[in-house]
């Protein structure tokens, strides 16, 4: 199925909170504390939501007919903060679709040299088919169970190469 991806603006704020919320629920939550999942699920209300579009985030947004599909959200200038696939529309290549996309969108002025991530442990093999390589084993923090992964893009040091 085409997806249409575009960047997300203040009114989207509900639908994103709407994809979000449930796939936590389902796919992250078990592996966190009460009181993580309590965090977590705070963190992804409308009004969180909100907040992070008009922060130092960029959202974009995967559409297709039957509605939103897929976010992705970048912190910073590479931070991976948000990548969450609707369950219909999950092991169709629309994580990596969604990923190339913001890469592109990033690599525009100056590029970064590499991007993090927190992946949640159910998400972590999919990072690491994107290219992505954990920086430890599983962490709990307030929580949360995730495991910090890093992708180098290029290198930051040509070395002592002469010209």
């Amino acid at each position: 199925m085409p997806y249409q991806i575009r960047v997300a603006d203040a009114s989207d704020h509900q639908a994103i909170s709407a994809l979000l919320l449930p796939l936590v629920e389902k796919f992250i939550a078990p592996d966190c504390s009460a009181e993580g999942t309590a965090l977590l699920l705070g963190s992804m209300q409308p009004q969180a939501i909100l907040g992070y579009l008009h922060g130092d985030y960029r959202y974009w947004l995967a559409e297709d007919a039957e509605g939103l599909a897929g976010v992705i959200a970048i912190k910073g200038r590479n931070h991976l903060y948000h990548l969450f696939v609707a369950e219909r529309a999950q092991g169709q290549g629309l994580a990596r679709q969604l990923w190339l996309y913001a890469l592109a969108q990033c690599a525009e002025g100056d590029a970064p040299d590499e991007f993090t991530v927190n992946a949640s442990l159910y998400a972590q093999s999919m990072y690491q088919h994107l290219g992505f390589v954990a920086e430890q084993g599983p962490r709990e923090r307030m929580g949360i169970t995730d495991v910090p992964m890093r992708l180098i893009l290029r290198a930051r040091y040509q070395g002592d190469a002469q010209p």
